[in-house]
């Protein structure tokens, strides 16, 4: 008589759905209540649990996204008292016809008034379109000859005083030998402005005394030769 025998299969993966809720588990709750609580087994390592949203869920959270969100309003005392803030800026003179460069003395006192100042600047290669280092030497009208050689300066254009010196030194920027309180005094632009009106103004005079003397002179020679002929 041979024995009867049953053989039981056994699956790898449990595929039951147990719902978190037991409450939840009413003939009339609707299938979007049931969906959001059911997760997977816990003691199953090898998927991950889950959670399922409803497309009601996500239309409704898709509307917050959506929505901006309203700051909220001042209040009323911060409403009533409002500050401005005004920014001052140096008033700045648009018609000024002289720009302001930095240099080093090159040779100073070999000329009345007058000094070398070596420039470096950068120039614009047109065909290679790159910059590169360039100097220029110029020179620059020293009025009261307090400059040596060494000083870093700053000096500006529009100051001609002959053919070849159109500039003017403005500043000692950084002396070199001998400090600048044993030095003659640089001018200011609007002291030298006064001392060349000065000068104008005497030259005018010279001139026109000139003038009239060329014209006496002239009739008196003229008055000779009448009387002589």
């Amino acid at each position: 008589m041979t024995p009867n025998t049953v053989l039981f299969r056994a699956s790898a993966y449990s595929s039951h759905f147990i719902p978190s809720n037991r409450a939840t588990l009413h003939p009339f709750t609707s299938l979007s209540s049931i969906i959001p609580t059911v997760q997977l087994r816990p003691g199953n390592r090898q998927i991950p649990l889950r959670t399922f949203t409803t497309s009601k869920q996500s239309r409704e959270q898709a509307v917050q996204s959506s929505s901006p969100v309203s700051p909220p309003p001042p209040p009323a005392a911060a409403a009533n008292t409002t500050t401005t803030t005004t920014t001052t800026t140096p008033p700045r003179n648009s018609l000024t016809r002289y720009s302001l460069k930095f240099g080093t003395v090159l040779t100073a006192g070999r000329m009345d008034k007058t000094v070398r100042v070596l420039h470096k600047h950068t120039t614009f290669h047109k065909k290679l379109h790159k910059s590169y280092p360039a100097s220029t030497v110029y020179l620059v009208s020293d009025p009261c000859n307090s400059l040596r050689q060494g000083d870093v300066i700053e000096f500006s254009s529009g100051w001609r005083t002959s053919k070849n010196v159109r500039h003017v030194v403005e500043r000692i920027v950084a002396p070199f030998g001998v400090p600048v309180d044993q030095r003659p005094r640089v001018l200011s632009r609007p002291e030298r402005e006064a001392l060349k009106a000065e000068r104008d103004e005497k030259a005018e005079k010279i001139i026109g005394i000139g003038r009239i003397k060329r014209l006496v002179r002239k009739r008196l020679e003229i008055e000779k030769e009448r009387r002589g002929t």
